[in-house]
């Protein structure tokens, strides 16, 4: 649509829409200027935060840093009195606690 166009159905200049767009362009352009715009274009403006990655796997990873945070101390203390965790048995305790996590309100993790 022709920027003249769109200033009509905006009721604003040329230069209104030219300030527009550019607002858009250096992503500071208002919620209220898009509602505007959506509005003249008859268009619904849909404001929305999508996951880069599945939910499911940001929790998975996130319980499994909380349990690596809760167990240290003690792998700390078991290593200084020689009864240190080898790595394979420390990830399944890892993978346990973080599944005890889960299994729990998910407001722990934060």
């Amino acid at each position: 649509m022709p920027a003249a166009a769109l200033a009509t159905r905006l009721k604003m200049s040329d230069a209104g829409v030219r300030k527009l767009e550019a607002a858009e362009a250096h992503q500071v352009i208002s919620l209220t200027s898009l509602q505007k715009l959506a509005d003249a274009l008859d268009c619904e403006l849909q404001y929305a935060l999508v996951p880069r990655e599945p939910l499911e796997t940001r929790l998975k990873q996130q319980a499994l840093k909380m349990a690596q945070k809760q167990l240290r101390p003690v792998s700390h203390s078991m290593s200084l009195e020689d009864q240190a965790v080898s790595g394979s048995l420390r990830d399944v305790q890892h993978e346990l606690l973080a599944k005890e996590l889960l299994d729990g309100s998910w407001r722990a993790l934060w």
